[in-house]
């Protein structure tokens, strides 16, 4: 059994983004054994280390998407992904450099952080990607022209 389990309700309307948060949810369910026992670092590293980069094209893909639709709080919306990549950067330095790591207040931590995210900040943008609006990337001059 799963630590964690997807739910439909998860869904923020796109295949591609849920694909990513689906595999967020495996790294953690990869990562809970692992803390049960003492003596993984090696393995909590390559966990943390396939999360950081995952994250890295999951938040880049959702920022885009966000001001693709014209969802217009996608400026916020990348400063939680900042504080939630400063976590898990940390975390990984934290391991690579044997210092001691408290990985299960991480665990809950990101656990925490990607319900949260997901079923709070994440499911704000829904309806911009079933109703996308015009593109919030584009800057207006005062002359009319874009940037």
């Amino acid at each position: 059994m799963q630590f964690i389990e997807w739910k439909p309700e998860m869904s923020v309307c796109s295949d591609i983004l849920d694909g990513h948060h689906k595999m967020i949810i495996d790294c953690l369910n990869q990562l809970h054994p692992l803390l049960e026992a003492e003596g993984n670092d090696d393995e909590i590293h390559a966990v943390v280390e396939k999360l950081e980069n995952f994250i890295l094209v999951h938040f880049s893909e959702e920022e885009q998407t966000m001001k693709h639709v014209g969802y217009p709080g996608w400026k916020e919306h990348r400063e939680l992904h900042d504080q939630m990549y400063d976590v898990v950067f940390n975390l990984k330095a934290d391991v690579e450099h044997g210092r001691s790591v408290d990985a299960k207040a991480l665990f809950e931590l990101v656990y925490n952080w990607l319900l949260q995210h997901i079923m709070g900040a994440d499911k704000k943008y829904s309806d911009y990607i079933l109703h996308p609006r015009k593109e919030q990337g584009v800057w207006h001059r005062a002359n009319g022209r874009d940037v």
